[in-house]
């Protein structure tokens, strides 16, 4: 329940605060809007089928795709040493070749292996009482 709803948490936060997740999309991608709503939504969605039993193994799987999906955005941040910042307009934008983010963004890259080593384990094994039966 926890793991679901830290993803529901954070995807409800793609919604509430739109602009700093647009920021972290890679300038690459061709549409941050629509990487955010989808991202969102689908923690939304699979953080809330990852509590009950019988979806949880279907919902792990589907996060572990989605952190491998947004995986670039955390290597795109290293590379470009992005910072998000609130401007003077209080708008939340994307800063690269900013100082002093090197070892933020450099511990982000191992942290989603432990997000993905976590949603694993309920992969694998949904449920104790589905092995008793």
């Amino acid at each position: 329940m926890l793991i679901g709803g830290a993803f529901i948490a954070v995807g409800i936060n793609h919604f509430t605060d739109p602009d700093f997740f647009e920021a972290i999309v890679p300038r690459w991608f061709w549409s941050p809007s629509f990487a955010n709503q989808v991202s969102g939504a689908l923690e939304i969605g699979l953080g809330a089928a990852l509590i009950p039993i019988w979806t949880r193994r279907y919902a792990a799987w589907g996060l572990l795709a989605l952190l491998v999906l947004v995986y670039p955005a955390n290597i795109d941040m290293f590379i470009n040493n992005v910072d998000v910042v609130t401007n003077e307009f209080g708008e939340t934008v994307r800063i690269e070749d900013a100082s002093g983010v090197f070892a933020r963004n450099l511990i982000r890259l191992p942290f989603q292996f432990v997000f993905a080593w976590l949603i694993l384990r309920h992969a694998r094994n949904p449920s104790p009482v589905q092995e008793e039966s």
